[in-house]
């Protein structure tokens, strides 16, 4: 039986898989700044299942299939995008981040420099949709995601501005 179909196991969509494995990339790059984006997304499918079982490795719940469905481009873009601009993108949440920044577990980190990136230059996709995302990885990885949640809001009320200020209208009517 395959992954997809084993009972109580949700297939997550393609943009959200992005996400899973940008966190994973980020996390690694954490732990060693050497690494170039381009070798760690070709090394995060060893962190999948590979057996016929279909078994996750590390129990990540994430196996070969969810990789074959992830959508590599938003990946790419993620994952690179957030090393390459890591200094700017520490500079813009910072300042929401009541403590040292090496107090604040790495999950939490990649999370905000993941969703930090996403909200700065995929203005595709809506504020919201990416702070519920961040939400679902905070919970999915173990993390504090009532912290990371009022960090990346803050985040978004200074870089969209307009978009939040009319969601936040909309709901006062």
């Amino acid at each position: 039986m395959t992954e997809a179909h084993k009972p109580g196991r949700q297939a997550h969509a393609p943009r959200h898989l992005a996400r899973v494995f940008a966190l994973l990339g980020f996390y690694q790059w954490i732990a060693d700044p050497t690494l170039k984006a381009q070798k760690i997304e070709e090394n995060l499918p060893a962190l999948l299942a590979d057996d016929e079982e279909g078994t996750p490795v590390e129990d990540l719940g994430l196996t070969s299939e969810d990789w074959a469905r992830c959508d590599r481009e938003l990946l790419t873009t993620l994952l690179s995008g957030a090393i390459g601009e890591h200094a700017a993108l520490e500079a813009e949440f910072s300042p929401f981040v009541d403590r040292d920044l090496k107090r604040v577990s790495l999950v939490e980190r990649a999370i905000l420099f993941i969703g930090t990136y996403e909200l700065l230059r995929c203005p595709q996709t809506p504020y919201r949709v990416v702070l519920n995302e961040t939400i679902e990885l905070a919970k999915h990885f173990g993390s504090g995601y009532r912290f990371t949640n009022a960090v990346l809001e803050r985040v978004a009320a200074k870089v969209r501005a307009a978009e939040f200020a009319a969601d936040h209208a909309q709901k006062k009517a």
